[in-house]
């Protein structure tokens, strides 16, 4: 017999649930919506590869947070939640509280299988020319940093959101004490102040499921805090993958959205792009020469190219 090796997932996100429970937080955060202050400018580091692609076709990818690099920041965000459900499970009388702990229960069980849609990121940071995002994602120095001027995704990132899924952009939070707090105020909207009153406790903690796996991408750990990075964040619902679209990277078949798709284009045809610099490697002379070239190539000929000041050979 031939093992069932399929793999299980809950149902699509509630796109109207996810949008209220971002509204309810929205009334005492509301900077958490529309990114860093006005003016203020965001960087996409990238490789040479990813450099060309956003280039050639004026375009940004989300990838697929689970075939992202990073998985050690998923596994932190599904362990600190583990550790907050138990932690109100522990607060609870068994015959007082049986509502509340079937509900804790279920948020438990839908939190072990993805969503059969997943949610898709695109990440940037406020810091150019660090040496650890050139290490991390900028081919260890052989990359980019894009200057984006995040303004520009205003119109696809906030209530004008692509219809079918949800986007925005969202800070990243490092402080552990963040993270719980987020955590514990998706449990209690959910289970306290649900978008339909009349759901069951299992219901209920399906839409908790679906607003902490948001959150997930916004927790990295507290080492990390001077990048200061930012994340585009896409959940689709499930009618939304016929503009799915898969590219092979690091052994792998990776599910992504196109922004430019998403957005029904990009103004003037173009990404704000502001600025770029080339990474510290040994071929950054030439690197600048040849960028310069692509740039003015693709008609961002306005584009300034820099080149990294950080004393890092890979």
């Amino acid at each position: 017999m031939i093992p069932d090796t399929s793999v299980e997932t809950h149902p699509p996100v509630d796109i109207r649930a996810l949008n209220y429970f971002l509204q309810s937080i929205g009334s005492y955060h509301p900077e958490l919506t529309y990114g860093p202050k006005s003016g203020e400018p965001l960087y996409h580091y990238t490789d040479l590869n990813g450099l060309l692609g956003i280039v050639k076709t004026h375009d940004l990818w989300l990838t697929h947070l689970r075939y992202s690099n990073d998985e050690e920041e998923l596994t932190l965000g599904y362990k600190t939640a583990k550790a907050v459900i138990a932690q109100e499970r522990s607060l609870l009388n068994a015959e007082e509280h049986a509502d509340k702990l079937a509900y804790l229960d279920a948020l438990s069980q839908w939190l072990e299988t993805p969503t059969s849609a997943g949610v898709y990121i695109c990440c940037f940071c406020m810091a150019d020319d660090q040496l650890s995002q050139w290490r991390s994602y900028g081919a260890n120095g052989t990359g980019v940093s894009v200057q984006i001027n995040w303004e520009a995704f205003r119109y696809v990132a906030g209530p004008d959101s692509p219809q079918g899924g949800l986007m925005r952009l969202w800070p990243v939070f490092y402080d552990p004490q963040t993270h719980e707090r987020i955590l514990k105020t998706a449990i209690t909207i959910a289970f306290e102040q649900p978008s339909n009153p009349t759901s069951t406790p299992a219901e209920r903690a399906r839409q908790a499921a679906d607003f902490i796996e948001f959150f997930i991408p916004t927790f990295k750990n507290q080492g990390f805090e001077e990048e200061r990075e930012y994340r585009l964040i896409f959940t689709p619902s499930e009618d939304y993958l016929e503009k799915l679209q898969f590219r092979v990277g690091r052994g792998m078949l990776i599910p992504y959205y196109s922004l430019k798709e998403l957005s029904n284009d990009l103004p003037a045809g173009k990404l704000p792009i502001k600025g770029l610099r080339v990474g510290p490697s040994t071929a950054k002379l030439l690197n600048a020469e040849s960028v310069q070239m692509l740039l003015k190539r693709f008609g961002y000929e306005d584009v300034k190219v820099d080149m990294s000041n950080t004393p890092y050979r890979g």
